[in-house]
């Protein structure tokens, strides 16, 4: 039997961005199952919008990977095991070294948007823990306002479609010092301001060690779930080869 789910109604402008929203959060936050058929007549009616939006929020979610077409059947909940997710980190690495390339070689920044970020990641303990949703949150700015920075709408537009995916990856994150989650964004930041020339490879370095770090947790647990016993790698444990990561720590 169908398991049941629901959404909030849709309020407000901009109807397709905001269903959007919605229905990637509801799967994200696994509201709606892997597998569940998104039904645009429902789904209007649930939220509130028309046919048409519905039809183009999930357009938009099928181009992030969350959402499926089936032939003759329509939309569906990609199921996947989280490993499926971890080529997200390659993408981000293409984009997320190009911006910090431009960043050192461009213009003054204002970075307090990314300071902001790392505020809101400090934690007022050393112990280990899974990151919370807030710093979850905090994590994806940092890295929002990063590539934004770097001033190209389009490879902004591209790396919004990971955040998604990132976040569920980030839920899966084994136990990490609460403090080193924050100064291992902080050690970006000062690279950025003092234009040093390997920015861009601590930031390459930075997300392979955090695919490492999940990857090793959904290996050996196979369900997103880490048995912590993980630690905190020396920085510089990542090669320069834009290969997907295997099995070493950080965050992103």
């Amino acid at each position: 039997m169908q398991q049941a789910w629901v959404l909030p109604r849709f309020e407000g402008l901009s109807a397709t961005e905001a269903v959007r929203r919605i229905i990637r959060d509801g799967i994200v936050d696994g509201d709606v199952p892997p597998g569940a058929q998104l039904r645009e007549s429902r789904l209007a009616t649930m939220l509130g919008t028309s046919r048409g939006t519905v039809r183009e929020a999930v357009r938009q979610l099928v181009q992030e990977g969350l959402v499926e077409y089936r032939m003759h059947r329509g939309a569906f909940v990609r199921s996947q095991v989280l490993a499926d997710f971890l080529d997200v980190y390659v993408a981000r690495e293409a984009i997320e070294v190009w911006a910090a390339k431009k960043l050192i070689e461009g213009d003054d920044v204002d970075f307090s948007a990314l300071d902001a970020a790392i505020s809101s990641m400090l934690a007022k303990h050393a112990r280990w823990t899974r990151p919370s949703e807030e710093t979850i949150a905090a994590d994806l700015q940092f890295h929002h306002e990063l590539v934004r920075l770097a001033g190209s709408e389009r490879l902004t537009r591209a790396h919004e479609t990971f955040a998604a995916e990132t976040r569920i990856l980030l839920r899966a994150h084994p136990p990490y010092p609460g403090r080193a989650y924050a100064s291992d964004h902080q050690e970006l930041v000062d690279a950025l301001r003092r234009r040093d020339s390997m920015t861009p490879d601590l930031v390459a370095e930075h997300l392979r060690l955090s695919a490492r770090l999940i990857s090793g947790a959904v290996g050996r647990e196979g369900t997103a779930a880490s048995n912590g016993t993980s630690h905190r790698p020396e920085r510089g444990a990542a090669g320069p080869s834009a290969q997907a990561p295997a099995e070493d720590s950080s965050s992103a």
